[in-house]
């Protein structure tokens, strides 16, 4: 038995939020990147920034967008067989993901520090919340 299909509505939903979790993923790094900047000198380009990106712990968090942004990607591609009820545990990992707290996961803790300093990451919570309901 096929499970139902992700309605018109959560396929729009999870579209946008990706865009916004891309969005805020790239406010993330550039915050993480200054902040590596500021305690270890210049970065050097790209490449060194990838690797950073890659396999440093003070970037690890940031992993945490980067997997939904792929689980929605996957969810959403026209060869997936995922359902509405896929769609419905996705949203409910991205709110609970999503949810800065001074106290919880590690990713948390930090997105939460993270919306403290930046406006740019205030205003796309925000807009990641509404989108939410």
């Amino acid at each position: 038995m096929t499970p139902e299909p992700i309605a018109a509505a959560s396929r729009e939903l999870l579209n946008n939020l990706r865009d916004l979790l891309l969005e805020q993923h790239k406010v993330l790094l550039d915050l993480e990147k200054a902040r590596h900047e500021e305690a270890n000198g210049p970065i050097g380009g790209p490449g060194p920034f990838l690797n950073l990106v890659l396999g440093d712990p003070g970037f690890a968090w940031l992993r945490q967008i980067s997997r939904l942004v792929v689980d929605i990607d996957e969810a959403l591609s026209r060869r997936s067989k995922a359902g509405q009820p896929d769609a419905d545990v996705l949203l409910q990992r991205v709110q609970e993901t999503m949810s800065p707290q001074e106290t919880g996961t590690d990713f948390q803790t930090r997105y939460y520090a993270a919306v403290q300093e930046s406006p740019d990451v205030v205003i796309l919570q925000v807009r990641i919340e509404r989108l939410l309901g």
